[in-house]
């Protein structure tokens, strides 16, 4: 099956990037991802996305890849801005009613699809928004937190 690779669109229609195993890859600029900007010091950064939608050997559907990257947070023991790495491998599975989402739940990560609808940027968005760390704090020793872990 052949793979086709883009740059990382707003949205793609789920069935047909599946059906052609998509690969989508490039950078996100993180002042482009406004939600995340919000909970960071600056909206400087780039977001490396790494992500293919795919049919696995079981017939199910996912979305799979890493995202990576740097943000500025700002240390909540110090004040000082510091650079935060991320590093994360995603795996989505695409589904595409309620019922089968509830019932996926306590086996993997779920994403409902609305109308064929997969909101690309909305769920690297997303994704980079849950691994940020929520106390996030800088590792200098000169830390006034004690520089503690």
């Amino acid at each position: 099956m052949k793979t086709t690779t883009t740059s990382i669109p707003l949205r793609v229609q789920a069935s047909a990037a599946i059906a052609r195993s998509a690969h989508y890859a490039g950078d996100l600029t993180v002042s482009r991802l406004r939600r995340v900007v919000d909970c960071l010091a600056s909206d400087q950064g780039v977001v490396h996305v790494d992500l293919k939608a795919l049919k696995a050997a079981d017939g199910t559907s996912h979305l799979q890849g890493r995202i990576s990257g740097e943000v500025e947070m700002r240390c909540q023991r110090c004040l000082q801005v510091y650079r935060q790495p991320l590093v994360f491998d995603l795996d989505l599975r695409l589904v595409s009613s309620e019922a089968e989402e509830a019932r996926l739940m306590r086996e993997c990560e779920p994403y409902l699809l609305i109308d064929d609808n997969l909101p690309l940027q909305e769920v690297i968005e997303d994704e980079v928004m849950l691994a940020l760390p929520l106390a996030p704090h800088c590792s200098r020793l000169e830390c006034s937190g004690g520089g503690t872990g």
